[in-house]
């Protein structure tokens, strides 16, 4: 649903209240390693740990195209944590394929490729703390 107001210059509060109403609506997906689930919660800029709902332990938040190995793929699982461990939450990577242009960067597929990745790739490292 898309909604317009119109204010009046220095209409402060109409700009807050489309701000809190544009943040209220905001979900992203966060992890819980302990259970291996995600959950989709409200968020704001901030907000990078949220307690899980299930076990109590501390939820990272991940990128919105992240999608969740099944609970039982220990091997999938162990490429996410040295990941997470690393920085990168699957955030948007970079290559530079020519002066001035980029591609998105794919993900790797398994722990062997996600050495490499994080070597190749260690200027978009993000640290959540």
């Amino acid at each position: 649903m898309n909604l317009y107001i119109k204010f009046k210059e220095g209409d402060n509060f109409a700009i807050e209240r489309m701000l809190e109403m544009k943040e209220s609506s905001r979900t992203a997906p966060f992890v819980c390693f302990s259970c291996r689930k995600q959950f989709e919660r409200n968020w704001d800029f901030k907000t990078n740990f949220k307690e899980c709902p299930e076990c109590g332990e501390t939820t990272i938040r991940y990128d919105h195209k992240f999608r969740i190995p099944k609970r039982t793929d220990d091997t999938q699982w162990r490429k996410i944590e040295f990941l997470r461990d690393n920085g990168f939450y699957f955030q948007r990577v970079y290559d530079h394929i020519e002066d001035g242009a980029y591609q998105n960067a794919n993900y790797p597929r398994d722990l062997n490729e996600a050495k490499e990745f994080v070597v190749k790739y260690s200027d978009f490292a993000i640290n959540l703390e």
